[in-house]
């Protein structure tokens, strides 16, 4: 039976600033980075979860647009 399937080589990666999003471990820090993060807004303020969810996704929003401003 013949092969059906295509071997394609992945393109290059064209943008260098996008290659550390592969590093083993980057994505388990940013989830648990934000999990601690509303642990902290749910202790220093004394909000409900769903508070404390809104104002850590507002400083996350925050925080990258005025990065990609500057």
């Amino acid at each position: 039976m013949p092969n059906l399937y295509v071997k394609a080589v992945p393109p290059a990666d064209l943008n260098r600033n996008t290659e550390w999003f592969m590093y083993p471990g980057v994505w388990t820090t940013y989830i648990l980075f934000l999990f601690f993060s509303w642990l902290l807004v749910l202790s220093i303020f004394g909000s409900s979860p769903g508070m404390a969810w809104t104002i850590v996704n507002l400083a996350h929003f925050l925080g990258f647009y005025i990065e990609q401003c500057h």
